[in-house]
């Protein structure tokens, strides 16, 4: 399974928390991260593609599938979290007024953002471990791309890797970068990531 969060988007410049609901389109440096990534998924044998709902996904999607030569699928498994209260609201915005919630996000055990409406990151890993789950049963022969957000990736990371909240807190994802994870007899393991192309490296 190959893992791609999507490409830069207005949302990320600006530091918005959008989530599922508010349209956040690439931009333009995004766009150009996708079209790179996609040329390295050409030497890759894709044999399925699934995306999240999500608008900034679906524009990655259809810019590497239109470079692959393959249609893709929606799945629901991969939305963005929802972010209840703390949607249209700034990262800076959200850490001066409440302490950094992005740290307690991770910690399965603190219930601080259950009044925010955020969905807890083990519902997260559930619906994540169900696709990997689904894919090792179903598609094991087979190599199969997903194009989603940073917490689900994450969380498929963490159902391989026993982290604490402060690591998964502090191991970013860059936009359209892959994450590669190998399945044998229906056990995962991280090959690779944040793979994305060498120009990249020395200012992200």
């Amino acid at each position: 399974m190959i893992f791609m969060r999507h490409g830069q988007a207005e949302n990320n410049v600006n530091r918005m928390l959008v989530g599922r609901h508010l349209e956040s389109h690439l931009t333009e440096y995004g766009r150009q991260q996708a079209q790179d990534a996609a040329r390295h998924l050409k030497g890759v044998r894709i044999d399925k593609v699934l995306v999240s709902p999500v608008i900034r996904a679906v524009e990655t999607a259809k810019i590497v599938c239109d470079e692959i030569g393959s249609g893709y699928d929606i799945d629901e498994r991969l939305y963005e979290i929802e972010l209840g209260k703390l949607v249209g609201m700034n990262y800076e915005e959200v850490v001066t007024k409440y302490g950094n919630l992005f740290l307690k996000f991770y910690d399965e055990h603190d219930p601080v953002l259950a009044s925010f409406g955020v969905e807890p990151f083990t519902e997260v890993k559930k619906r994540v471990k169900s696709l990997l789950d689904e894919v090792a049963e179903n598609h094991a022969d087979r190599n199969v791309l997903c194009v989603t957000h940073l917490d689900p990736i994450k969380a498929a990371i963490s159902t391989i890797l026993d982290l604490k909240p402060e690591a998964l807190y502090r191991w970013h994802i860059r936009n359209a970068a892959l994450t590669v994870l190998k399945q044998q007899d229906r056990i995962y393991s991280l090959s690779a990531v944040n793979v994305m192309s060498m120009h990249r490296y020395p200012n992200e």
